[in-house]
């Protein structure tokens, strides 16, 4: 794919003269180096995680225990939540660790899975390029999978809204209806012009997701005619779904880079800890209640299930629309970043050629997400898809691998022994959300569209 070799953060470019320095010594602490340019406070990054978590992902969760079961899909979602939060402290201390041994204050996570098989017991170096390319393509896919989960989330709530208004028309027409306006979107190149729009959107859905509670409680909560556990197809769509849900690997180390303590991330009242607490009961309360609130009848996002007519419900799924599709172009920046800037236009010499292949580039790529999107307009199997394909790989497979590639020669007997039996438990549920939930998934996408 023609990746450069060249390392990202700005920290690791002096690599080599630090780990040269003799003025570095072993005793080099990168938590003591204050990250340059604007940081963030303790608050500040819980809060960024904590809204992270209101979005297409929770919207889904009635679905995914209406898969599940209201009993499996707790216990489920509390497993998932817990298996996060360790995924995400094995990324954090073996950044920090490798960062130690580099003698550099950051790094990316690409970075960080190259830095841990070059340190590696073995032969595990000859692999350290390699891994690199695959945590940045699974980075890259993932943030396209969730601009195809926005589209569609998008397209169902503007259909919701149009047919009892209109002659109702597939879904498609609706995805074929938002290429305009989200390449638009896309077009725009600073991404601090997105950011007021992604604030205010942030927003809304915050009140949204209060409505939305709103209208579950007013419905009968029985336990009547609702599953308490679903079969083994329903429940890999369903482990598919809450790695979606919680699947913001992507913005793990970037923040750790950018808050202004770093120590204080992954600490036992860090970040980490402490915005995982609401957002596992967000999203049970969510998943537990609106599947009692409206069981057989449960759609692939909740807003799908207010009131078909009346301001009060439209005004909801508008405002949601609205809200997601402030979103959509900081997924897709992100893809434009890693496959764009640090890769195709470092072959143009001509600036303005650049510009010019630059807004080709973009109009391409969101076609290209629209064109997926209408091959499959299922925002329950996309959300899957994406969460059993990419979510594994970086939040399962790398965080153990790397853990384990950093600290294999640090622990002896008891200890040992321990930190093996976690990695390899890890690994065993990453091959069921891996080979298991996504072959559920992949079967029954195939039979939606054939």
């Amino acid at each position: 794919m023609g990746f450069n070799k060249t390392t990202d953060s700005q920290a690791a470019l002096d690599v080599d003269l630090n780990e040269k320095n003799p003025e570095i010594g072993e005793d080099y602490e990168p938590y003591n180096h204050e990250p340059a340019g604007k940081t963030a406070s303790y608050i500040e990054a819980l809060l960024i995680l904590i809204k992270a978590s209101v979005g297409t992902g929770v919207l889904g969760m009635p679905r995914a225990f209406y898969n599940a079961g209201y009993i499996l899909g707790t216990m489920g979602t509390v497993f998932a939540g817990i298996l996060t939060t360790v995924t995400v402290h094995l990324i954090s201390n073996s950044e920090h660790e490798l960062c130690r041994r580099k003698r550099i204050p950051q790094m990316t996570y690409p970075e960080t899975v190259e830095a841990a098989f070059e340190y590696g017991p073995g032969n595990s170096r000859r692999f350290k390029n390699t891994a690199r390319i695959i945590c940045y393509s699974a980075l890259v896919l993932l943030e396209f999978g969730a601009d195809c989960a926005y589209a569609i989330f998008i397209a169902d709530n503007i259909k919701e809204i149009c047919d009892h208004i209109f002659s109702p028309a597939p879904v498609r027409f609706y995805l074929l209806c938002l290429l305009g306006p989200l390449i638009l979107m896309c077009w725009i190149r600073n991404l601090k012009f997105l950011a007021p729009g992604s604030t205010l959107g942030t927003g809304c859905a915050i009140g949204c997701v209060g409505v939305v509670f709103y209208f579950i409680f007013s419905q009968p909560i029985t336990l009547e005619g609702r599953k308490a556990a679903g079969s083994l197809k329903d429940f890999a769509l369903f482990f598919g779904q809450v790695l979606f849900a919680f699947g913001a690997f992507g913005m793990v180390v970037p923040l750790k880079n950018r808050i202004r303590r770093p120590a204080s991330f992954g600490s036992p009242f860090g970040v980490v800890n402490v915005a995982m607490v609401p957002n596992l009961v967000l999203y049970v309360i969510m998943g537990f209640f609106g599947y009692l609130a409206y069981g057989s009848q449960t759609k692939s996002s909740v807003t799908l299930n207010l009131p078909q007519t009346g301001l009060i419900g439209d005004l909801i799924r508008i405002l949601m629309a609205g809200s997601i599709f402030t979103t959509y172009p900081l997924c897709n920046y992100i893809v434009v970043e890693q496959l764009w800037h640090k890769n195709l236009a470092l072959r143009f010499e001509d600036n303005k050629r650049v510009i010019f292949w630059e807004y080709v580039f973009r109009t391409a790529l969101t076609c290209a997400n629209i064109a997926c999107c209408i091959a499959i307009p299922n925002l329950e199997l996309v959300m899957a898809f994406t969460g059993s394909l990419m979510v594994p790989t970086l939040g399962i497979w790398f965080p153990s691998i790397i853990y384990t590639l950093t600290f294999w020669n640090k622990y002896t007997g008891i200890k040992f022994a321990f930190f093996l039996s976690r990695t390899i438990i890890i690994m065993i549920v990453g091959v069921f959300a891996s080979v298991i939930s996504l072959s559920t998934t992949v079967r029954e996408i195939y039979g939606t569209a054939f």
